[in-house]
């Protein structure tokens, strides 16, 4: 007993011993990846915003630099019941969202008697690239300011067509019916779809797949030894030897594209659309839809710099646009709900686009016009 009492001491301060200098070389693992040259993503933020600023747009813009360090501060989400995520409150001069994670329409006055716009969209409706005073929502407000009506921000960073259908259908089942529901968008829909490969589908993917796949939240189907090489491979010793996990890839839709999904994709959107116009028929609202321009759209010649922005577009989203606005296009004929705006800026001759979807303030103020003359004839 005495021997096996030994060999037990020992194996343990074997074992502690074992731990301990894991514990070193992972802590000094640590501190040399720490010590490393920051290729951090604030150098990523920094030259993204450089990039911006070097649009010709934008230099010629007081508030241009003021305006994106906003942005990159404010492009900060919380998770959003069933949409994912929503922009979390914030306050500048440039950039204010409120704590429902709706930016400021300028000039609104929402009173309980006042006629409510609810409009909803993705980035280019949130007014991504300009300030608060020069949005699309705001545009309509100025526009129809002799009308008496109060235009709300519903747009969100990344929002598909699908999200913006869940939270007008979250506002209208809590009481909260406006008069009338603009849709703005389309450009997502087929964004997304090109980035997974699956019609309908939304941002970050990838991203939220991942981690509902994780050890965390699939405990039950995950062994010890997956678990224990889950854990070695985000250590930090695994990290300095070896390098950091592989990023998730996107899964791109890439020509030749296969026709069912191409029509997925345009159903998917014509779906929502329908849906929410079926939910504002049984609620006492008026719905628009609008199909926004896009840059691959455009039918007139494009300038140097909005060539960069197509040659820059991911694989296969071009051919995605190509293949889809057509469709959206002849159905716009049909549906009495829907308006196609596919080649809307195409007689603007000022600076109109910062990328092959997102706009100038110029583009917004036109943009806004458009649909004011649409939705105008609605208003009681």
């Amino acid at each position: 007993m005495k021997h096996i009492g030994r060999v037990y001491v020992r194996l343990a301060l074997v074992l502690m011993n074992t731990v301990i200098l894991m514990l070193v070389i992972e802590g000094a693992s640590a501190v040399i990846i720490s010590s490393r040259p920051a290729t951090t993503l604030q150098a990523d933020l920094d030259a993204f915003k450089s990039r911006m600023l070097g649009l010709s747009y934008y230099q010629a813009q007081d508030w241009a630099d003021g305006y994106w360090t906003e942005h990159l501060q404010a492009d900060n989400w919380v998770y959003a019941p069933y949409r994912l995520w929503q922009t979390r409150p914030f306050a500048g001069q440039y950039i204010t969202v409120d704590e429902h994670g709706n930016r400021l329409t300028h000039a609104s006055d929402c009173n309980g008697d006042t006629y409510q716009i609810y409009v909803f969209g993705g980035s280019t409706l949130w007014g991504y690239g300009v300030p608060d005073w020069n949005t699309i929502p705001t545009g309509m407000q100025i526009a129809l300011i002799d009308a008496g009506v109060c235009v709300m921000n519903f747009g969100e960073l990344g929002y598909s067509s699908t999200q913006s259908l869940i939270r007008l259908s979250q506002l209208i089942a809590n009481g909260d019916v406006p008069d009338m529901v603009v849709f703005y968008d389309g450009t997502n829909d087929i964004a997304a779809a090109n980035r997974t490969s699956i019609a309908g589908n939304h941002f970050y993917y990838e991203a939220i797949n991942s981690a509902l796949s994780s050890q965390k939240f699939a405990q039950a189907d995950v062994s010890l030894g997956q678990g224990l090489l889950n854990a070695l491979t985000h250590s930090a010793t695994y990290r300095l030897f070896v390098g950091d996990p592989p990023k998730i890839q996107p899964n791109w839709a890439l020509p030749p594209l296969d026709e069912s999904f191409i029509n997925a994709t345009a159903q998917a959107y014509l779906n929502n659309i329908a849906m929410a116009n079926a939910l504002c028929e049984a609620n006492g609202c008026v719905f628009q839809a609008f199909i926004q321009p896009v840059l691959p759209m455009s039918a007139r010649e494009v300038n140097d710099e909005e060539q960069r922005f197509l040659w820059e577009m991911p694989g296969g989203l071009y051919e995605l646009f190509e293949a889809v606005y057509p469709i959206w296009e002849a159905q716009a004929d049909e549906l009495p709900y829907l308006t196609y705006m596919g080649q809307a800026l195409d007689t603007q001759t000022e600076r109109i686009w910062i990328d092959f979807n997102h706009i100038t303030a110029v583009g917004n103020l036109a943009i806004a016009s458009d649909i004011v003359a649409v939705i105008r004839p609605f208003l009681k």
